[in-house]
């Protein structure tokens, strides 16, 4: 009886802290996606010579390859040659990845539903955007702020992931 008392109790006690590890790997395992996905476009951009552009899409899951109009990245993306440098998907494009979804991982929410880079390598028109990955439980751990994780971009092209709810200088 006393063992199955302590083992219960330990069971108890490492239960939170197993849930925090599987949060925090969900959303570590999007934001290296997400950050693959924009050293990709980054580098694409300067290589080619021409714009590469980062959008939300639900393509993996519907089949339908476009950018939505959403600014829910969990849904996915596509990363793509902007030959009309609008930031849109247009039939002389080429898409060079596309992402599936990241939903049961959490959210990912930027306020933009797509991020460009010039031959630069610098971000194009729309300004320097701030991604924000949230785990997918709704109760909250404690430690919640250790397990949220922002890739805050410069209009310089400078991507970095920081913990916590926000971009600092």
């Amino acid at each position: 009886m006393v063992v199955l008392a302590i083992s219960a109790i330990l069971t108890a006690l490492a239960a939170p802290t197993m849930r925090n590890l599987i949060e925090s790997n969900s959303v570590s395992d999007s934001v290296e996606s997400l950050m693959g996905s924009i050293s990709l476009a980054r580098a694409e951009a300067i290589k080619r010579g021409v714009t590469v552009t980062i959008c939300a899409s639900e393509a993996a899951k519907t089949g339908v390859v476009a950018c939505g109009n959403s600014d829910a990245w969990s849904v996915g993306w596509l990363v793509f040659v902007d030959y009309s440098n609008d930031g849109s998907l247009a039939a002389t494009d080429t898409v060079l990845r596309v992402q599936g979804s990241f939903e049961k991982n959490g959210s990912i929410s930027n306020s933009k539903s797509y991020l460009s880079f010039k031959p630069t390598g610098t971000i194009g028109a729309v300004a320097s955007g701030t991604f924000a990955f949230a785990p997918a439980s709704a109760s909250k751990p404690p430690n919640e702020n250790e397990i949220v994780k922002v890739i805050c971009s410069s209009s310089g092209g400078r991507v970095r992931v920081v913990a916590g709810t926000g971009c600092s200088s």
